[in-house]
C-alpha cells in the first residue's frame, strides 16, 4: 500500500525531490524482497515438496535475506534524511558515518559466521544508533526554522515517525533470537503481533504522507 501511494505521489508531483523518488523506489524493492522471504513458510505448509533442495541446505532459513536487507535499509533511510541537511560539514560527518556502518555491516556479514542461523545484532543495534541520530538531527532542524510551521506537508516527518516508532518496538525482539523456533509458538505469536501491527503503523504512516504531500503539492 505504501509503495502504490508513492507511486502515486511521484506521478501528482512530478518534480519531487530525488531523495523521495529514491525511497519509493527502495519500497517497492522492499515488497518483492519480503515476497520473496515468505518462501519459508510455503516450504513448511507444502513440505519442501516444490523446493526439497531447500530442506537441508544454509537457506532453510530466510535470515541472511534480511540480515543482507537490514544495512541497505538503514543506508536509504539515512541517507534520505542526510540529504536534507543544508550545512555541508553535517552532511559530510553523518556520510562519514555511513560509510564506515557499511564497512562495519559487510564485516560482519562476512566473518560472524551466523549470516544463515541468527539475525545479526550488531548490524541492527548500530543502524538504529545511526538512524535514531539522524532522524534526531532532522527534528532538530525543523524546529530550529520555519519549517516547523509546515511540517504536515514534509514527507520526512512522516519517514521519521513510521521508522522511529517501528524500530523502537521491533529492534528489541530481535535481540531473543535464540526462542525464535516453531517449538516456541508464545515466542513466535507475540513477535508476530508486534511486527504486524508496527508494519500495519509504520506503512500507514507512510501512505498518509505520500497522500497528504501529494495533495499539497510539496
Amino acid at each position: 500500500m505504501a509503495a502504490i501511494c508513492g507511486s502515486y505521489y511521484l506521478y501528482k508531483i512530478r518534480t519531487a525531490p530525488q531523495k523521495n523518488r529514491i525511497f519509493v523506489w527502495f519500497l517497492w524493492f522492499v515488497f518483492f524482497l519480503d515476497t520473496a522471504g515468505f518462501y519459508t513458510i510455503w516450504n513448511y505448509f507444502d513440505n519442501y515438496k516444490t523446493f526439497p533442495w531447500l530442506r537441508n541446505s544454509v537457506l532453510v532459513r530466510n535470515e541472511w535475506l534480511y540480515n543482507l536487507l537490514k544495512p541497505i535499509t538503514y543506508l536509504v533511510y539515512c541517507s534520505v534524511f542526510v540529504s536534507s541537511f543544508k550545512t555541508f560539514l553535517l552532511r559530510k560527518w553523518f556520510r562519514l558515518a555511513m560509510f564506515l556502518y557499511a564497512i562495519i555491516a559487510l564485516a560482519v556479514i562476512l566473518f560472524s559466521g551466523n549470516l544463515f542461523v541468527e539475525y545479526l545484532i550488531p548490524n541492527i543495534l548500530l543502524g538504529n544508533l545511526l538512524l535514531l541520530a539522524c532522524v534526531g538531527t532532522y527534528f532538530l532542524k525543523l524546529l530550529n526554522n520555519d519549517d516547523i510551521l509546515y511540517f504536515t506537508k514534509d514527507l520526512l516527518f512522516y519517514i521519521a515517525i513510521g521508522t522511529v516508532v517501528w524500530n523502537l518496538c521491533v529492534t528489541p525482539i530481535y535481540i531473543y533470537n535464540t526462542y525464535f523456533s516453531w517449538e516456541n509458538k508464545e515466542f513466535l505469536l507475540f513477535y508476530s503481533s508486534v511486527l504486524r501491527f508496527c508494519n500495519i503503523f509504520m506503512y500507514c504512516t507512510f501512505s498518509l504522507g505520500f497522500l497528504i504531500c501529494a495533495r499539497s503539492g510539496k
